[in-house]
């Protein structure tokens, strides 16, 4: 029996790699990315409010691993599919498996819920989160993010004490 398509239309944000997006449209699925010509897709490096807006003018589903975009989702009141790496990056062909097995479910997922939500996709599942949620889960994260930049830096050396004079009494 033939797997069904989905009718879920997903717009993949830039930090997700655009192959993986091409690579589901050959399959017949319904996903973009930013910087796809063929679609009219905002260009790489627009701001993640034109491409939330265009989400929304053309009925998408925004991907994406950008904190800031998933807070941006939360205030506009948009779903958005969070690809939640958790401190891990995923390479291309993890993103490629966790995206490919995943797709159907996301749609099953948004078809159930009532209003905008965050699907939120971990390595081993995917969850339902009320955008609030995701928002505060995501602000959260950027902090622990900056602490540990923060704590990664180098401390710069005091100096001396007492600077010497070289015109002073010895």
């Amino acid at each position: 029996m033939a797997k069904r398509r989905p009718r879920l239309r997903i717009l993949f944000d830039e930090n997700l790699s655009p192959k993986v997006a091409q690579a589901l449209r050959v399959l017949g699925f319904n996903v973009s990315h930013v910087g796809h010509d063929g679609d009219g897709a905002p260009p790489r490096g627009a701001t993640d409010e034109e491409v939330l807006s265009f989400a929304k003018q053309t009925n998408q589903v925004v991907a994406t691993s950008n904190h800031d975009m998933i807070m941006l989702a939360a205030e506009a009141g948009a779903s958005v599919i969070w690809i939640d790496p958790r401190g891990r990056q995923f390479d291309l062909d993890q993103l490629a498996a966790l995206c490919f097995g995943r797709i159907v479910e996301w749609h099953d997922l948004f078809e159930k819920s009532d209003g905008s939500v965050c699907i939120r996709a971990l390595r081993t599942k995917s969850e339902v989160l009320e955008l609030e949620d995701a928002a505060r889960l995501a602000r959260r994260r950027l902090r622990s993010l900056r602490n540990r930049k923060k704590a990664r830096r180098p401390k710069k050396p005091l100096g001396p004490l007492v600077e010497d004079d070289p015109g002073g009494p010895t």
